[in-house]
């Protein structure tokens, strides 16, 4: 009710689901903000920014593939999930969530969503899942196990251009689309400055936390040729937990997390660098890292870390991973 706003219940309310899921050893928490400051204050960062794209069918691309796509029926089903499950598992698709039955039946495939699929060598690897109207093809999810897969769908995307106007879709950063573009905007829109015209809108998403620090990074996969050896120092005022000085030891894509002090003496093992090389910032510039949306230096350079340049380095070696993306039918 609205009598009952900024009384603080909200902050306690997630206060306390924190503490219940750190008490759990949950890694981490998403969420899809009403308000980044707000959960950024309980330290949730930034895990998400996705190329919003609007571009006339024109410009799309052909490629020979296409001949390999078809209308799926629900008969392909169980193929598609089990493609979609072998796509999850590549670290080039980052973020992709598990679904529920009910997820699958309501969400994915429910009837308004059109459906086409990539078969190759008796093997589906890829589909689209999306809507066609006389103004766009909106792209619900596009998923490709394989590179011809992914041309051929956007093959079959191009092929819809004298049904609708346009391509809509919420693509991930590293989505090559604009790339196969005959040009990469629409020329009947103005410039935005100079001669810069729109490509594509950056739009920002969900939201992470890390919720158990050392179980977040012991289930976290790493760079199988990174060997790193840092301490972290992450103030986490929701989860004092967290604030615990931690040694990482990263080496063949696994990681060793081990206390590096008592919580006493913790600024004694951060004032050299002689037992690891230390970073020093907040839980929600951290999570931040963790999703690999932002880098240890944009960090330290906005005054949001502490740490020398090798221990910057060495973080962003060990955390990289490709861009976090979500399809619409995982947004809660």
């Amino acid at each position: 009710p609205p009598e009952h706003r900024r009384r603080g219940f909200g902050r306690q309310m997630m206060q306390g689901l924190l503490k219940e899921l750190h008490t759990r050893k949950t890694p981490v928490s998403l969420l899809f903000p009403f308000s980044v400051a707000w959960y950024r204050s309980l330290g949730y960062g930034l895990a998400n920014f996705s190329w919003h794209i609007e571009q006339p069918m024109r410009l799309l691309p052909d490629f020979p593939e296409r001949l390999h796509v078809r209308r799926a029926t629900v008969d392909d089903e169980a193929a598609m999930r089990a493609c979609h499950e072998r796509a999850r598992l590549d670290p080039a698709n980052n973020g992709w969530l598990t679904r529920t039955e009910a997820e699958w039946t309501k969400r994915a495939f429910k009837p308004e969503n059109e459906r086409a699929l990539f078969e190759a060598d008796g093997q589906v690897e890829g589909y689209l899942l999306y809507r066609l109207d006389w103004d766009a093809v909106e792209v619900i999810e596009w998923v490709a196990t394989s590179e011809r897969a992914w041309r051929g769908l956007l093959a079959f995307i191009s092929a819809q251009g004298e049904q609708a106007r346009q391509l809509k879709a919420n693509l991930p950063q590293q989505s090559p689309v604009l790339w196969t573009l005959r040009e990469p905007y629409d020329r009947t829109e103005e410039v935005v400055d100079f001669i810069f015209r729109r490509g594509a809108l950056l739009v920002n998403g969900f939201m992470l936390r890390v919720v158990h620090l050392q179980e977040a990074l012991r289930q976290r996969r790493y760079p199988a040729d990174v060997v790193s050896d840092l301490v972290l120092q992450i103030e986490d005022n929701q989860l004092p937990a967290n604030s615990q000085p931690l040694r990482l030891a990263v080496e063949n894509g696994r990681a060793t997390v081990t206390a590096a002090a008592d919580q006493h003496n913790k600024h004694e093992v951060l004032k050299g660098t002689s037992v690891a090389r230390a970073i020093r910032t907040d839980m929600a510039t951290f999570s931040e890292l963790y999703a690999g949306v932002l880098t240890t230096r944009q960090a330290r350079v906005a005054g949001r870390l502490d740490g020398d340049d090798d221990a910057c380095r060495s973080l962003t070696a060990v955390l990289a991973a490709a861009p976090f993306h979500m399809w619409p039918p995982d947004w809660f």
